[in-house]
């Protein structure tokens, strides 16, 4: 286990140095010798707050410090638009959801809608399952936008993060890492700063984890009904993850099951969980038959076949399609580059330490770095060896996928957080480590508020976009919002023909509408040339017509008629 934690700590290094611009890391080590010159007056032990024992309280505190710190940074970091394919694809479906639909029917010239993670055919819909996109209906309809969806979704996770860490930690230290989450991913991470997902995830690992070791300790109708609701919040937003977390942790509770009496007790609280788990499915396979023709074909399956992509997992075959559009083949290449890091054993150890950095940059930091060093203590805890088991699967599965990004570790981020709050236990016991502990938080802000200074509006955009624990925050100069912004103030409806400087194409896509195409506003097409661009024009004959060419650097609006 030392040698485990050494290694752990070592590449913990590695990633500092090989990613030193991202996410300012040069800042926190510029904080951390302050960190540990603060030892000299911390005290040793690190003493808790006791009124964190009222679990309502301590799971309403993280949540509403993660709604109110990034409500406070409103001024700098203003409520985000879509930018990446994917928040485009669930924001999408949640307009589908509002409008009263499973699904939308398709286009009659569909083909110059087709957009990356968007089907066309045999329906308009997001190829993704509805678990974030619920969260960004529920945001809209109670808040009246969609990003509200996403601050309930981060703020519940971590107060069910609490919960969770409770059944393992004294509560002093459960609240802490309540509010740890609070500030580092509620405050201004991507998960509570783009519309990409990640939180909902998290939220459904959170519930299942933290049910686990109530129902083995009691199976009480009520944590089955709750591990149940987690297993659907999982399988509706991180489905292979999440199946994997939940089948560990599903054949754990049948062994530790065998042993329970009263038997009645058990199947009181399988019953329960069985009620919403054959509920969600029903509701589930509804969707997905709205949206595919087929009540057992996921939309993600569809659009594999269709486009050839995602290719997240190893074992799924590149295949070459013949596409209409130049950009989508460039896609594939992105994403047959991507798929190569987890296929080709050359490419394989850089691809893995790419993945761990992810996980590593978002939720360590150079700051807990020491945590690396009590990895024997902290697996050696009988208590949670379950937890240790289900996370160790989960991790070691998504390490061998593609891209790997910190929402693919959404499932067991609450592991991770256990990990590190009981280092930090450990760490509590001596100065320097108590200087750490007392200072990990306010370090996280220091950054955050940091960062968001950066970033303001009136600021320019940084040069290189981040994708890790900041995405989705800064003024991109190749994103369609400020031409959006400018057709908006012009008189009358428009149709947009989008083409791009295919040399310097970054999947940074702009043709997406609304679930109602003929109803926006503003209609944004493919350019497919004069030819074929003239048939959407005579559709939409009372549109204004223009074209946006986009480029490395800018992009040019032009009027057509």
């Amino acid at each position: 286990m030392r040698i485990v934690g050494l290694l752990l700590l070592i590449s913990a290094a590695i990633c500092a140095a090989a990613f030193r611009n991202i996410d300012l890391l040069w800042l926190e080590a510029l904080l951390f010798p302050v960190v540990l010159a603060t030892g000299l007056l911390a005290p040793k032990r690190l003493h808790l707050p006791a009124w964190g024992r009222n679990p309502w309280l301590a799971f309403l505190i993280p949540a509403v410090t993660s709604a109110v710190l990034r409500i406070a940074l409103l001024p700098w970091m203003p409520i985000p638009h879509p930018v990446v394919p994917d928040e485009f694809s669930h924001i999408l479906l949640a307009k589908t959801f509002l409008l009263g639909r499973l699904a939308n029917p398709p286009h009659p010239l569909w083909q110059h809608f087709e957009s990356i993670h968007i089907l066309s055919q045999p329906t308009y819909s997001s190829m993704y399952m509805p678990g974030q996109a619920c969260f960004l209906a529920l945001g809209q309809l109670l808040f009246g936008n969609f990003f509200w969806g996403v601050v309930l979704s981060t703020a519940l996770f971590c107060g069910a993060l609490t919960w969770f860490l409770r059944a393992y930690v004294p509560p002093g230290w459960a609240l802490y890492g309540g509010l740890f989450a609070a500030v580092r991913i509620g405050a201004a991470s991507y998960w509570n700063d783009s519309y990409w997902g990640g939180s909902a995830g998290a939220l459904g690992g959170a519930m299942v984890l933290g049910a686990y070791p109530r129902l083995i300790r009691s199976w009480k109708p009520l944590p089955g009904l709750v591990f149940a609701s987690g297993l659907v919040l999982l399988a509706t937003t991180r489905p292979y993850e999440g199946a994997l977390l939940g089948g560990v942790l599903v054949l754990l509770l049948l062994w530790h099951a065998r042993s329970f009496v009263p038997r009645r007790q058990v199947l009181r609280a399988c019953a329960a969980g069985g009620v919403v788990l054959v509920l969600s499915g029903a509701a589930l396979t509804r969707e997905w038959k709205a949206v595919t023709g087929h009540s057992f074909t996921m939309p993600y399956q569809l659009n594999r076949q269709i486009y050839g992509w995602p290719t997240t997992l190893p074992w799924m075959k590149i295949r070459r399609i013949g596409y209409r559009h130049p950009e989508f083949a460039l896609y594939q290449d992105f994403e047959t580059a991507e798929h190569r890091q987890i296929t080709v054993p050359a490419q394989m150890p850089v691809g893995l330490l790419v993945h761990y950095s992810h996980w590593w940059q978002f939720l360590v930091g150079i700051t807990l770095m020491p945590v690396f060093l009590y990895t024997a203590r902290i697996l050696k805890k009988r208590r949670a060896r379950d937890i240790w088991i289900a996370g160790a699967v989960v991790a070691i599965a998504v390490l061998t996928e593609q891209s790997a990004y910190p929402h693919y570790w959404s499932p067991i981020t609450a592991v991770s957080i256990l990990f590190i709050v009981q280092g930090l236990r450990y760490l509590a016991q001596t100065r320097f480590g108590s200087a750490i502990v007392y200072c990990a938080i306010p370090v996280s802000g220091v950054l955050i508020i940091a960062h968001a200074a950066a970033i303001s509006p009136n600021s320019p955009p940084p040069q290189t976009p981040n994708f890790i624990s900041w995405c989705c925050t800064e003024v991109r100069v190749k994103d369609r919002e400020p031409i959006a912004r400018e057709l908006d103030g012009a008189p009358g409806e428009h149709l947009v023909f989008v083409s791009y400087d295919l040399k310097n194409y970054d999947t940074f896509e702009w043709v997406y509408n609304e679930p109602d195409i003929d109803s926006g506003r503003i209609v944004w097409a493919r350019d497919m040339g004069p030819e074929q661009n003239e048939e959407l024009i005579r559709y939409y004959r009372n549109r204004d017509a223009w074209q946006v060419r986009v480029t490395k650097d800018h992009a040019t609006l032009t009027r057509l008629n």
